[in-house]
C-alpha cells in the first residue's frame, strides 16, 4: 500500500473557494460554526466494480486545506489483498475530520466503504456530517442549461478542462493491468485520474453559490426602479457569494413571466409592471351594496342613503372598490400576507401588488418579494 501526497491539479483556477475557502464555508456547513476549514476532507474512491459485495476499494483519494494550502493524499492498494491496509490507514486519517464532501457519494462512496469496512472487520465507515455536492447541485441542471449531472460535465461548465481522458469504469481494466504488471505508467494514469476528481471537488464547490442565492436567500434587495421608457420594474440584488458563471433565465408558469440575470455578486429581477386601475375584493360581500353606475362596492352602512334604483346587493364578483396606480404580479399568495391584493377581475391570476406603497418603504418586504419571485423562477 502507498500513501502519495500532492497538490491539485494545475488545470484548476485558484478562484473562488479555493482561493479563500474560509469565506466560502457556509455554503458546506449550513452555517454550523462548530466546523473550521480545517475539519473538512473532500474524498473520492476508486474501485474494481460496482457491488461491494463482489468489488474491492483499490484507491481512496483526500483533498483537505491546512495552514493556507491545498494538499491532496491518496491512499493506493497496490494489489487487492491491500485494501483492508488502505482502507485501515484512511480511517485513521480521515478520524480527525468532521464534515466529509463528496460527489454523489450518499449513494455510492458512503455505503461502498461502509460495506468494505465491515467486510474487512474495520470499524465502519459512517460520517455524521457529510456534504453531497451532486445532490445539491442537481436540482439546478435545468435552470443553469446544464448537458448532464456527471462532474466532468459540471466542469466543464465551470471551464475547467482535465488532462485525464478516462471515467471510473474504463479504469477497472487499467487496475487489473496493473495489478498484473505494477507498470509505474499504469499507476500514474490511476493516480491522475483520482487526482483530478478530487481536484474538481473544491471547484464544484463554487456551484453551491446557486442553491445558496436562489433557494436560501444569501441576498440583499437594494432598490426597485422603473426602467427607462419601458414596461418593465427592475429589482436589483446584492448576492453574498459570487457566481461562477453568469446566469440568465425566467419563470416558466403561467402568461406574466419574471426574468433574472445574474453576473458575479449582482443580480436584476425584471419585473412586469401594470399602470392603470385595478380592482380590490372586499371578502364579506353580504355586508355591501354594489352600485353599478359608480363599478364599485360600498358598505350597508353608507349605501342606505343611495337611491334603492341605484345598487344592489353585491356578490363575490361585484366587491370591489378601483384603484389607480403602478402595479406588480405577486409571485405567491403566501408572500407579504399583510398587504393588499388588487386583481384584473374576480379570481384572475395573478394578484397584484401596488408598487410604490408596497415595497418601495421597506426593505424587508422588498427582500420578500424578490425570495418569492426566486421561487417561481425556480419552480418551487
Amino acid at each position: 500500500m502507498k500513501i502519495i501526497n500532492s497538490s491539485l491539479s494545475n488545470r484548476i483556477p485558484l478562484t473562488g473557494s479555493l482561493r479563500d475557502p474560509e469565506s466560502f464555508l457556509p455554503l458546506l456547513t449550513a452555517n454550523d460554526s462548530a466546523v473550521s476549514m480545517e475539519q473538512v476532507l473532500f474524498f473520492d474512491i476508486e474501485t474494481t466494480g460496482f457491488s461491494p459485495k463482489s468489488a474491492s476499494i483499490y484507491l481512496i483519494g483526500c483533498a483537505f486545506y491546512t495552514d493556507g494550502v491545498w494538499h491532496i493524499r491518496q491512499f493506493f492498494a497496490q494489489t487487492p489483498a491491500e485494501e483492508r491496509e488502505t482502507l485501515r490507514a484512511f480511517l485513521s486519517f480521515a478520524s480527525s475530520f468532521s464534515l466529509f464532501v463528496h460527489f454523489n457519494g450518499e449513494t455510492f462512496d458512503v455505503p461502498f466503504l461502509a460495506a468494505r469496512c465491515k467486510k474487512n472487520a474495520l470499524p465502519v465507515f459512517a460520517p455524521q456530517k457529510q456534504c453531497d455536492l451532486y445532490k445539491r447541485i442537481r436540482p439546478y441542471k435545468n435552470l443553469l442549461h446544464l448537458s448532464g449531472c456527471r462532474q466532468k460535465q459540471l466542469e466543464d461548465f465551470l471551464g475547467i478542462h482535465r488532462e485525464d481522458p478516462f471515467h471510473g469504469g474504463e479504469l477497472i481494466s487499467l487496475y487489473r493491468l496493473f495489478g498484473e504488471s505494477q507498470e509505474e505508467r499504469l499507476e500514474q494514469v490511476l493516480l491522475l485520474h483520482n487526482r483530478e476528481d478530487l481536484s474538481g471537488l473544491p471547484a464544484l464547490w463554487n456551484m453551491l453559490s446557486y442553491p445558496a442565492f436562489l433557494e436560501q436567500g444569501h441576498f440583499a434587495a437594494e432598490s426597485l426602479l422603473r426602467e427607462e421608457g419601458g414596461s418593465h420594474m427592475l429589482l436589483s440584488l446584492s448576492l453574498s457569494f459570487p457566481l461562477p458563471v453568469p446566469l440568465s433565465c425566467h419563470s416558466q408558469k403561467g402568461e406574466i413571466r419574471f426574468y433574472l440575470a445574474a453576473h458575479e455578486k449582482r443580480a436584476i429581477l425584471k419585473l412586469p409592471v401594470l399602470d392603470g386601475e385595478l380592482k380590490y375584493f372586499y371578502p364579506d360581500y353580504k355586508n355591501y351594496s354594489y352600485l353599478p353606475e359608480e363599478d364599485q362596492a360600498i358598505h350597508k352602512s353608507v349605501a342606505i342613503y343611495v337611491d334603492k334604483s341605484r345598487r344592489m346587493p353585491a356578490t363575490a364578483a361585484t366587491c370591489y372598490t378601483r384603484k389607480g396606480g403602478h402595479f406588480i404580479p405577486l409571485p405567491s399568495a403566501e408572500i407579504l400576507s399583510d398587504l393588499p391584493r388588487f386583481w384584473t377581475a374576480f379570481r384572475a391570476v395573478p394578484a397584484w401588488l401596488l408598487a410604490d406603497e408596497a415595497l418601495c418603504t421597506s426593505s424587508e418586504r422588498l427582500y420578500s418579494y424578490a425570495k418569492g419571485v426566486l421561487s417561481e423562477i425556480c419552480g418551487q
